[in-house]
């Protein structure tokens, strides 16, 4: 019989005079139930702000439909209920009636003892919620919807279970002073007070057996059976014959109140002749095991018994245990032993073998990779891997040969099978490249020829900081003396790469003529030339001596013809190993023999001898650089000339006056032809009157 509650709320503000705190607050929820009619207040704020618009426990989307999200004002004026679920099924309400006033949002969540703390922390989602879109003070859950219901206010019915509770927060958006009618017409049973789920277990005994009920539930505080009066959780009872017991149990509610249930439990009492109530045999195996394995079946001891296993209806053996039975096939297989004791009675028990699949383990595709490169093998399909040749599972490692690696693999029931992949080895194509010189001479451009037509990607180093990228034939151009490596990495036909340094492949030589000469002047009395070679780099000589002369010497001695008195200019030419030729010259000047004589006395006395002091320079100097200075014995000059075939009279001064006879000193400067250096030469000369 449904229970009738006529619940009236009444919201009061809070003040300094009264602190009692009402329904509009979370914790302050009260129970409703069936046909319940409650007033609502226009101005009832609550203590706290249990939650804001558009968060987690008051999305701006709906959860269950298509209209408008919860309360998009936040919580106005609320009324907070606790909705009781006495009986599973459907929940369906209405709260207000058609053509009323006002626009009421609700917002419903599942409850739980700390469902306050959650929806005041946004940690709590609602499971429905209405925004009245169409405000005419009619709303709720339904489907179909109740007579003058809009969609825009009525959300999807909820499938529910007896014991569990519900939030349900009520915004009196619009400030209705009224009674707001609260119906439930759902399949589901709605209750007055916190319902409290009770189990309580079924059982078969034999006659004069005894059998054990338990009331299992959450928070009861007594219990009441039916029949008997206990009150306890368990009982322990010995029917006659086959009786149904119930169990009425009380509790405290979460938020306080009486809460309650009940629920029954039957036990059967089988027939006297009944093969269950003869012997006991209880059957077991020692799977799971893997497919292609055996299992074992064991059944407890039956006095005097008979065996018979049976799969399928299919006999497989007939002895109490059976050893090594083929698991053939994937599956979970009844077993069933049927035992019959020494007195005829028969009993059953039936064990479930289960046997796993083996795992599909893979070893992956085939390889194939470079000679020197590293590859890494994984299997998959299992939990565990096991290679062979020491390989390790998702580990690189560099092969040297063609190979065939097996993997096995264990999976999380313990079983185990395996693949191959095999490995085959490339070996990359040798670069092979040909220049068009291997020796050459500063500067030289060399091509260098690619003989693997059948490369696709080339990178070169010419060794002279020339980088080029291309698998054609290459030029470049040595500027500097030396032996040059040229490194070349190619990728061939089958992606392997390969580098190879080709060692000294080009030399560039350069080579330089030079050379002294020994003296470096002919003249009278001196002919012969010693010529020194101080070239570099050159393996052959030609001398060309300037006067129709050569040599093919390495440092020749020549010997030059003075009658001409001239010079020559001599040539050296020089050739390398390479062909590089380089050529030197020098003048081998000719030059005159220096003679000169100044005489020590001379008497200028007007005789017609000996009347002029008068050096005398034949050859061997320019006449154009010739200087005399002639210094009586106090320093004074008494006689200057730069004509060497001018001499000295004696005489003094302007007027020119006789010098006393006496000693003079004179320098003599001179420059020899052949160099641009002045001598000087001094002495002293006797005047004698």
């Amino acid at each position: 019989m449904k229970e009738l509650l006529l619940a009236v709320l009444f919201f009061l503000l809070t003040s300094k005079a009264n602190s009692q705190v009402t329904a509009a607050d979370c914790i302050n929820a009260v129970n409703i139930c069936q046909n319940a009619t409650f007033a609502i207040d226009p101005n009832g704020p609550g203590s706290v702000a249990d939650f804001q618009s558009g968060t987690v426990s008051n999305p701006s989307i709906n959860p269950a439909s298509s209209n408008s999200g919860c309360l998009l004002s936040g919580e106005l004026n609320p009324t907070w209920m606790i909705i009781n679920i006495a009986g599973s099924g459907t929940l369906q309400f209405s709260l207000g009636q058609d053509n009323g006033l006002g626009c009421y949002d609700w917002i419903m969540w599942p409850y739980s003892a700390n469902g306050c703390t959650q929806i005041l922390n946004n940690q709590l989602a609602p499971i429905r919620c209405n925004w009245n879109g169409a405000c005419e003070g009619y709303t709720g859950i339904a489907s179909p919807l109740p007579p003058g219901g809009d969609p825009s206010n009525f959300e999807p019915p909820l499938t529910v279970t007896a014991g569990q509770q519900y939030l349900l927060c009520l915004s009196n958006f619009s400030s209705q002073t009224t009674n707001v009618p609260l119906n439930f017409f759902g399949t589901a049973n709605v209750s007055c007070n916190t319902v409290l789920p009770v189990t309580i277990n079924n059982t078969t005994i034999c006659p004069g057996g005894s059998a054990t009920l338990t009331a299992t539930v959450t928070g009861a505080t007594s219990y009441l059976w039916s029949p008997g009066g206990q009150t306890t959780a368990s009982i322990t009872v010995t029917p006659g014959s086959t009786t149904t017991y119930t169990c009425a149990v009380t509790g405290v509610a979460p938020n306080g109140g009486t809460s309650s249930g009940s629920a029954t439990g039957t036990v059967t009492v089988l027939a006297p002749n009944d093969p269950l109530c003869g012997c006991t045999v209880t059957a077991s195996n020692n799977g799971p095991v893997c497919v292609g394995s055996t299992f074992n079946l064991s059944a407890t001891n039956v006095s005097g018994g008979t065996y018979n296993w049976t799969l399928s209806g299919n006999t497989i053996g007939v002895t109490q245990n059976l050893v090594g039975v083929p698991a053939a096939n994937v599956g979970s297989f009844p077993i069933t032993v049927t035992a019959t004791d020494g007195s005829g009675y028969v009993c059953t028990s039936t064990t479930t073998v289960v046997i796993n699949a083996l795992p599909v383990v893979s070893a992956g595709n085939d390889v194939s990779i470079c000679l020197g490169n590293s590859v890494v093998l994984s299997g998959s399909g299992a939990v565990t891997y096991q290679w062979s040749g020491g390989v390790q599972n998702g580990v690189p490692f560099t092969p040297s040969s063609n190979n065939t690696f097996t993997v096995t693999g264990t999976d999380v029931n313990g079983c185990v099978n395996s693949d191959d992949v095999n490995l085959t080895m490339l070996f990359a194509q040798v670069p092979s490249i040909n220049p068009s010189i291997s020796l050459g001479c500063v500067p030289s451009t060399v091509i260098f020829t690619n003989n693997n037509l059948s490369t696709q990607n080339c990178q070169w180093s010419f060794g002279n900081g020339v980088n080029e990228v291309g698998c054609a034939n290459q030029t470049t151009t040595y500027n500097q003396v030396g032996c040059y490596d040229v490194i070349l990495t190619q990728t061939d036909s089958q992606g392997c790469d390969t580098t190879v340094t080709f060692d000294n492949i080009v030399c560039i030589e350069s080579v330089n003529a030079d050379f002294y000469v020994n003296p470096g002047t002919i003249g009278p009395g001196n002919s012969l030339v010693n010529f020194y070679n101080v070239s570099d780099g050159a393996v052959d000589y030609q001398w060309d001596f300037g006067d129709g002369e050569t040599s093919t010497a390495f440092e020749p001695v020549h010997s030059y013809s003075t009658s001409l008195q001239t010079g020559y200019t001599a040539s050296l030419t020089v050739t390398s190993q390479a062909g590089c030729v380089d050529s030197a010259s020098m003048p081998i000047a000719y030059e005159e023999q220096l003679i000169f004589y100044v005489p020590n006395t001379f008497t200028p006395d007007a005789d017609e001898h000996n009347q002029l002091f008068t050096p005398v320079f034949t050859s061997g100097f320019s006449p154009n650089d010739f200087e005399m200075i002639i210094y009586n014995r106090w320093g004074e000059v008494v006689f200057v000339t730069k004509d060497h075939s001018k001499g000295w009279d004696g005489s003094y001064g302007v007027k020119g006056g006789d010098v006393q006879a006496g000693l003079y000193t004179w320098i003599i400067r001179y420059k020899p032809k052949n160099t641009d250096e002045k001598l000087i030469v001094n002495g002293f000369v006797n005047v004698l009157r």
